[in-house]
């Protein structure tokens, strides 16, 4: 049959009455049929890119779209057949079709805000989020009030870490369209992330009042509860997720970590273990697992599940890899049995990964260079909070010479509190930080002219080492926090004291250690509830041994001194206690590691009290962890009249306990092996008379000396920053 012979317009009426009829199979052979005769039949070739796609035969579909825009572009029903295609590729997950088939469809509509809104979904959930940013801007530019795009804008703007700009976005969505589900969510998202959990909480629990039936809803009204503190209502809200979705994994590392937080490790652990029997290709399950063994003080378990957990991700530099990798630094800090420099490699692994890439950003400072001149000193942590830290940092703060130096807060506390509101007050600039990305949080540091930088946080939760990495200031150091190097070396100097380190230890450090006049700290104890009372011997007759430190620190090595000493002393008992043993079946498997040693299960007081005054009343002599010393319950055992035993090792976590002790006058307490610690701790406790004396003076012998001077503390930090900064100014030009 030849062309002029052929009825086009006939064959594309059967095509309609097939398409109406359901029948696409007999439509499509229509079609064919026409473009056999009119290869460039515009009508014909848009009906089968329509039926590929109703057909989920989407990238047939798009050839035949592609064609039928090379002979038509402005078809009147194009974007329909188009926008058919690409939501069948969206409902089958297939985005990167989806991104190519929109960047394509884009070139031919340039100012259609859906199309564009389409390729930034694509990018989104392809995680490209940098690259959906600048798409989803001009489809707003084109469509301003589209409540889809702003929700998307949101979720982008979230997902680059800038919660705050993306709550205006998601909050214009909600006044256009109020009761939009995912805009309720991402906007209780965003608030999440920036510390108003309350808000984030009502949001998405609006948003389940509204679609009850979306087990995603749960489980981020979950992760609310959990940034709230409220642990126990977010277990709730991740069961129910579960129970809605069986298969929804993502939601297993969230209940893993709620049960961990609320006490319940075993579970935790069991809950862990069931997940990765349903999967073991999600890392956040692998990191969430390590997490709870790392609580449960199995560290090389739990190394081995960070291992996991980081061989994912090809993106080295993420912000996942970096913080399973600080958790695998803090594994390795407590670790018994490995030496210091297997540690420090781990370090300078880190600073090699996550910091020595950013020196690109590195930029000259504009600093006066001026020995003399008042310094802009500037204090990154999110510790300025009711946090252990406000028995150390609020004292420097205070005593700061405000005609030396000009303080800065840089502040990223997950909640404010009274706390909060008097650091306000002995803060000259006071910088809020969380919303800030790193590169904005550099960028407005530089702009403040700091001069001395400090990082009062070093690897532990919320940390700002990135900031540090893009080297922001002239001169930056770290002090206080975590107690042993950052591995960055980026960061000019360690802050610490002589009794903290050793000779010949600058290997171990990627700063280079600056040793303090006198101790590295100044102790302000809370007094409230710190009132002295007798040695309990005095009522029991029994020696107590005590400490209250944390799990990790507890280790095969400190558990066969301990029970040596026991054993050495059957009139005695041993308290251990603290927020790691509020799980029963945690206390019992502490306490059957002494039982194997034959110590019995009565002599063994495991569990958790708050607040520390308490349980330190019941305590005779306190008994340091090691390798990796105790640090502020050993400030409070003296206070409380109490002293404590305790071993040097590695430098800086090592020593701590010989810093304090050092510091306090008391260095016949230090052991330097483990047979010299247990004969100290036994020899004490037979010396009743000591005890009784140290109960009702070791109080006043702590007032008297260094480690409570607020004033020559405050100096010899201030001694230290100018000596540092005069160092600067005598150096080559940067």
């Amino acid at each position: 049959m030849s062309k002029s012979s052929f009825d086009a317009r006939k064959a594309m009426r059967e095509v309609n009455k097939y398409f109406d009829a359901g029948a696409l199979p007999q439509a499509r052979q229509v079609c064919l049929n026409i473009i056999r005769h009119f290869p460039r039949h515009p009508d014909a070739l848009y009906a089968l890119a329509r039926i590929c796609g109703d057909l989920n035969e989407c990238d047939e579909g798009m050839q035949y779209l592609k064609l039928a825009f090379d002979v038509m572009p402005h078809f009147p029903d194009n974007r329909k057949v188009a926008f058919g295609i690409f939501n069948k590729y969206l409902l089958g997950k297939q985005y990167a079709q989806l991104e190519e088939a929109s960047l394509w469809l884009s070139r031919y509509l340039p100012r259609d805000g859906i199309v564009l809104d389409y390729l930034g979904v694509a990018r989104i959930e392809q995680a490209k989020f940098a690259d959906a940013f600048p798409v989803l801007t001009r489809a707003l530019e084109l469509l301003p009030s589209n409540p889809h795009i702003l929700v998307n804008m949101g979720n982008v703007l979230i997902s680059l870490e800038r919660c705050a700009d993306a709550i205006p976005y998601l909050e214009k969505a909600l006044t256009i369209q109020p009761n939009m589900v995912v805009g309720l969510n991402n906007l209780g998202n965003a608030m999440r992330f920036i510390g108003r959990t309350e808000d984030a909480i009502e949001n998405i629990s609006r948003a389940i009042q509204i679609d009850p039936s979306q087990p995603y809803l749960f489980n981020n009204l979950g992760l609310a509860y959990r940034e709230h503190g409220m642990y126990s209502f977010a277990i709730v809200q991740y069961r129910h997720a579960l129970e809605l979705q069986p298969d929804l994994l993502q939601v297993y590392p969230n209940l893993i970590d709620a049960l961990r937080q609320n006490g319940q490790v075993q579970e935790s652990i069991e809950c862990g273990q069931h997940a990765l029997s349903l999967t073991q290709d999600i890392p956040e399950i692998w990191a969430a697992y390590g997490d709870t063994l790392r609580e449960a003080n199995h560290l090389d378990a739990a190394i081995e599940a960070y291992i996991k957990a980081l061989s994912f991700r090809e993106d080295g530099q993420s912000s996942f890899n970096r913080k399973i990798y600080t958790n695998l630094l803090f594994c390795l800090n407590y670790h018994p049995d490995l030496t210091p420099e297997v540690i420090y490699n781990a370090y300078h692994e880190f600073d090699l990964r996550f910091a020595a890439p950013l020196k690109a950003q590195w930029k000259k400072f504009e600093n006066a260079r001026v020995p003399g001149k008042r310094l802009k000193v500037g204090y990154v942590t999110q510790a300025f909070y009711n946090h252990v830290c406000k028995y150390f940092l609020l004292p420097l703060l205070e005593g700061h010479d405000k005609e030396q130096v000009e303080v800065y807060a840089y502040a990223n506390p997950p909640f404010e509190d009274d706390v909060t509101a008097y650091y306000k007050k002995q803060i000259d600039h006071w910088v809020p930080t969380r919303d800030m990305t790193d590169d904005v949080l550099a960028e407005r540091i530089r702009a403040d002219g700091i001069d001395i930088l400090v990082d009062v946080a070093g690897h532990t939760n919320g940390n700002r080492l990135p900031v540090f990495a893009r080297k922001p200031a002239p001169v930056s150091l770290h002090w206080l926090e975590y107690g042993y190097t950052t591995g960055l070396s980026a960061i000019d100097y360690y802050l610490t004291d002589k009794p903290t380190i050793t000779d010949n230890c600058a290997h171990l450090f990627a700063e280079k250690v600056w040793c303090l006049d006198g101790p590295a700290y100044v102790y302000r104890p809370d007094t409230r509830r710190a009132e002295l009372g007798p040695s309990p011997f005095e009522s029991n007759g029994v020696i107590t041994f005590g400490s209250l430190s944390r799990s990790t620190r507890i280790n095969h090595r400190v558990v066969r001194v301990w029970a040596t000493i026991l054993d050495a002393m059957p009139n005695s008992q041993l308290i251990i206690n603290s927020g790691d043993f509020k799980d029963p079946q945690v206390q019992d498997e502490m306490a059957s590691r002494f039982m194997r040693y034959g110590i019995d299960r009565s002599r063994l007081l495991i569990g958790f009290t708050s607040p520390s005054w308490e349980v330190l009343k019941h305590i005779d002599i306190g008994l340091d962890c090691f390798p990796h010393n105790s640090g502020t319950t050993l400030l409070e055992s003296l206070y409380m009249g109490i002293p404590f035993i305790s071993l040097t090792d590695r430098p800086s976590v090592g020593r701590i306990g010989a810093s304090i002790l050092t510091a306090a006058g008391h260095e016949e307490w230090i052991a330097n092996t483990e047979d010299e610690y247990a004969q100290k701790a036994v020899i004490l406790a037979h010396d009743l008379d000591a005890l009784r004396r140290l109960r009702g003076s070791l109080r006043s012998e702590m007032e008297q000396s260094l480690l409570m001077d607020e004033p020559a503390f405050a100096r010899s930090v201030e001694k230290a920053y100018r000596q540092m900064w005069n160092i600067y100014c005598e150096g080559p030009e940067q």
